[in-house]
């Protein structure tokens, strides 16, 4: 069970070494960009949070941070030994109400509980105040990704001559296709159509089609069209790569 510690002064210029901190647990603990950039978020509010409101700002105390892994589970603890703190205290943030109306406090508290799977305030007299956050190792499962990379206009004409050999590889077995629309710059309903029979074919075997870096114009045709609740969207490769396979674990 690999296990790290830091001690840190809990002041504001400590934030970037507990992020570094935290990045290598995520490492290890092989979370995808997506998932790590959540823990990491999680854990700079905690910090900023003990940072902020723990101690007096002109004697500052220490944060005592760890992270090991627990089978499915990584689990990242801070302690400090501050004001204790009552989470039940703290009112849910309005995220719905129009930004003027809304009142300042909780979002930290608020972000935390939506990026972590669990979240818990222990407090003791002497040995201080304690956090722990517990992010979930979703089980890396190995499949085989056909990776397409297109290019261009995807119009009536461009999209029948791009996607013929994704529908092709489809049609020889592939189950799990990657499309990368990084250099793509025109897209038409006409493409969208023969996607949709790609994710048609795909689904009837079980299988997973994901497209990763759209542009800004080309992502907006999928927004318009209501689309974005359709396919599965990865702001990059690495991310989109890491995602297959996990719907089947």
């Amino acid at each position: 069970m690999p296990m790290e510690s830091l001690t840190v002064l809990a002041t504001l210029k400590s934030l970037a070494q507990i992020s570094a901190f935290v990045n290598e647990a995520s490492q290890r603990a092989g979370l995808d960009d997506h998932t790590a950039w959540q823990v990491e978020l999680a854990v700079d509010e905690a910090a900023t949070n003990i940072i902020q409101h723990g101690y007096d700002p002109d004697h500052p105390g220490i944060i005592e941070l760890t992270w090991r892994i627990e089978d499915d589970r990584l689990v990242i603890t801070l302690r400090d030994y501050g004001r204790r703190f009552n989470p039940d205290d703290v009112p849910p943030p309005d995220v719905s109400s129009p930004l003027e109306e809304r009142q300042p406090g909780g979002l930290g508290l608020y972000l935390m509980n939506q990026l972590m799977d669990q979240v818990r305030f222990d407090f003791d007299d002497t040995d201080g105040n304690l956090l722990t956050m517990v992010k979930y190792i979703q089980p890396h499962v190995s499949v085989d990704v056909r990776e397409f990379c297109l290019s261009g206009r995807l119009d009536a004409v461009g999209a029948a001559l791009a996607l013929a050999p994704v529908h092709q590889a489809i049609a020889d077995g592939a189950a799990y296709v990657l499309i990368d629309f990084g250099n793509v710059t025109f897209l038409s309903s006409t493409a969208l159509r023969s996607l949709l029979l790609a994710r048609k074919d795909l689904l009837e075997r079980n299988g997973e089609l994901r497209l990763c870096n759209l542009r800004p114009q080309v992502r907006e045709v999928f927004e318009l069209t209501g689309f974005t609740q359709v396919f599965a969207i990865h702001s990059s490769r690495t991310e989109a790569l890491a995602a297959f396979g996990q719907e089947h674990v």
